[in-house]
């Protein structure tokens, strides 16, 4: 499609230019880092004018903020379907969602890249989007508090055993995106993954576990 610099309103609905403008940052976060996204060069390979941006973000950190918004609500609307389809115990949920946050960022490292960016890398978000106050991180703490209450897993309290989880968890995503897993097929990295949960599970497991 014929892109004008002059008259961005032919070149893209209103709606579709906003679209695109997400979908650049995401080109250019996976290429680089959410530090090097600009509004200029996002319309630069948009295609379009220079001010286009601003007529959907006021700046950057406003457009970061909504890949943020949009990657955690893919990622907990995957969680959730996988947990619809298999309504299991409250020790096959937390396994559930471990394994759904790791698929998660491997199918989309550029969200996942931004999502848990840190303000040095230019990415500011409001409070509500914070990791830890993530609706992705609630339903993590939920999960495991259902297995603290029922003595499968033990800790000092459900938050911390989440903490920990989410640390083991996120950094075994990072290796896997960054290239550092090289040299395994879909089979191993698979599972590896189920590996490094059950070692999870076995270090934190309760009285009542298995």
């Amino acid at each position: 499609m014929e892109k004008s610099k002059t008259d961005d309103t032919t070149t893209y609905h209103h709606g579709n230019l906003r679209r695109r403008l997400i979908e650049v940052a995401l080109e250019m976060i996976e290429e680089s880092s959410a530090a090097e996204v600009t509004l200029r060069g996002i319309a630069k390979r948009a295609g379009v004018s220079h001010a286009a941006p601003y007529r959907h973000f006021p700046d950057k950190e406003a457009l970061l903020a909504s890949v943020v918004r949009e990657g955690m609500s893919i990622m907990l609307s995957e969680i959730n379907v996988r947990l619809e389809r298999v309504k299991g115990d409250a020790l096959t949920r937390f396994g559930i969602c471990g394994l759904a946050y790791i698929d998660f960022a491997m199918h989309h490292p550029a969200y996942f890249r931004v999502m848990f960016a840190s303000p040095t890398q230019g990415v500011v978000v409001p409070d509500s989007l914070k990791p830890q106050s993530s609706p992705v991180f609630q339903l993590f703490l939920e999960v495991i508090s259902e297995c603290w209450e029922q003595g499968i897993l033990q800790g000092e309290s459900p938050y911390s055993i989440a903490i920990s989880a989410w640390s083991i968890v996120h950094g075994f995503s990072l290796l896997a995106i960054d290239g550092h897993l090289y040299g395994l097929d879909a089979g191993s990295l698979g599972a590896m993954k189920r590996g490094l949960l059950h070692s999870l599970y076995s270090g934190i497991r309760g009285e009542n576990g298995p």
